[in-house]
């Protein structure tokens, strides 16, 4: 975020100056209001002469603010700041600060105020190089606030982009090999059951249209989420027919919340790949909302003597979406009759 904005340098400089002038001047004007005109050494001072002054640092501040804009530039985020440039900048500012006080004394004496010149004169200078300080010291903090709000928002992009990047990477490892399933079954259907076959492609089609459309979106709604489910168990159904049954109690008011894409399907794949499905040992799913915001699925533990080596995303990989999404988490629960994923739903 680099911008070369001289409007917003000169406004913000010209505030600046009049700060620092009401500071350097904010007790000889207490002073001069409530003790009848008298300075510091009994002279009168009379406003026009404060006003002078105040005017003075005022114009000495913002011509040290314009004259330092270059050796700084603090709204270049990447300008690099040396020795030199910083050395170069504080004789310059001095020297000019010296000039300038002269100037003011000429015209301190062309409006011949009534006060002792000389020690008056000696203060102008001392006045002068310290303002001029007090103007270095917030041109360097002026760029350092900048530089610094310029990183955060350079590196809050980086991590969005390098985010949106892991989220689109971790949407896109669908399973591979549960299309190839999907076809084996298909080419039984076709030659045993055309009519079912039909059902079939129909569901298939709209589990391959979620999940392409999937990619588009970094959140769905659990009813969205629901009917892609409904076509995924169908095809699942097909593959292990009774010895699969999937149980679902989903609350009406959850339907518009929101989750991560293909979660349910993510977390239903994970139970059917990694338990025994057969006549003797039947799998029961179980898919329901609870009152908190969460939504769990569950099954019995009834674990494959070799497990598929799957290439699914994985809990692991949902993990990471849910972290993506802003610090959340999925939650496991497993004991050795029952296991138990546990996902946060999204308030829309």
């Amino acid at each position: 975020m680099e911008t070369n904005n001289p409007g917003k340098y000169l406004w913000t400089s010209f505030f600046l100056s009049l700060a620092i002038a009401l500071t350097i001047h904010f007790s000889l004007i207490v002073e001069t209001l409530f003790n009848v005109g008298l300075g510091h050494h009994g002279e009168q001072i009379t406003l026009s002469f404060i006003a002078f002054d105040f005017s003075s640092t005022v114009i000495l501040a913002f011509l040290t603010f314009i004259l330092n804009y270059q050796f700084f530039k603090p709204f270049k985020a990447h300008y690099k700041l040396n020795f030199t440039k910083i050395a170069g900048s504080i004789v310059v500012t001095f020297v000019f600060a010296f000039i300038l006080a002269h100037l003011f004394i000429v015209a301190k004496y062309f409006f011949d105020f009534q006060i002792n010149q000389h020690r008056h004169d000696e203060g102008l200078f001392f006045r002068n190089f310290y303002c001029s300080a007090i103007v270095l010291a917030s041109i360097f903090v002026i760029r350092l606030n900048y530089q610094k709000k310029s990183i955060e928002l350079e590196n809050e992009k980086l991590r969005n982009e390098s985010l949106q990047s892991q989220f689109e990477s971790l949407k896109n490892q669908v399973s591979p090999h549960f299309l190839f399933n999907s076809l084996t079954a298909l080419k039984i259907l076709v030659a045993e059951s055309p009519e079912l076959a039909k059902q079939y492609i129909t569901h298939l089609s709209m589990v391959l249209r979620y999940t392409l459309q999937s990619n588009r979106k970094q959140l769905v709604t659990l009813g969205e989420e629901m009917e892609f489910t409904q076509s995924y168990l169908f095809l699942l159904k097909m593959r292990y027919d009774t010895n699969l049954t999937v149980q679902t109690w989903i609350t009406d008011k959850y339907l518009d919340y929101r989750l991560p894409p293909l979660t349910v399907q993510t977390l239903v794949e994970n139970a059917v790949k990694h338990n025994e499905i057969s006549n003797q040992y039947p799998l029961q799913i179980n898919i329901q909302t609870f009152e908190d915001d969460y939504l769990g699925v569950t099954n019995k533990i009834q674990e494959k003597l070799t497990q598929d080596d799957g290439t699914g995303i994985g809990l692991s990989n949902l993990s990471k979406l849910f972290r993506l999404l802003g610090n959340y988490d999925i939650q496991i629960f497993k004991n050795n009759q029952e296991f138990k994923v546990v996902v946060p739903l999204f308030k829309p």
